[in-house]
């Protein structure tokens, strides 16, 4: 493959030459023409160029905007999950609570009547 640079270099030089043809009234022959039309589809293809880099910086910029606020609500979300586990498990500390004490009265009652069964 050839150097960019050396084919923009002679479009560069061939298209002022033409140019300036043009500007002293001349007339253009069809490989002159063609050489302006290259020239134009050269700095058409260069100002698209840009445009697609600039336009990728920007949805790179974008998605990493986007993913920053994701990663934003993901982390409330788990916040408020974590605070429903945390409820949850308080509720059950509280039913733990109350079966210990319940398992307690029932041992005692056991134990009352077993007394009274013996000694009664």
């Amino acid at each position: 493959m050839f150097s960019n640079d050396v084919f923009e270099k002679w479009l560069d030089t061939k298209s002022e030459e033409i140019m300036e043809k043009i500007g002293s009234g001349k007339s253009l022959s069809s490989e002159e023409m063609i050489i302006l039309v290259l020239k134009a589809q050269s700095n058409h293809f260069a100002h698209l160029d840009m445009d697609l880099r600039a336009d990728m910086k920007d949805l790179r910029m974008d998605v990493s905007r986007d993913m920053k606020d994701l990663r934003v609500d993901m982390d409330k979300r788990f916040e408020q999950v974590d605070k429903r586990f945390e409820q949850v498990d308080k509720r059950f500390d509280r039913i733990f609570s109350f079966m210990k004490w319940q398992t307690g009265l029932l041992f005692a009652a056991l134990a009352g009547l077993y007394v009274k069964l013996i000694l009664g």
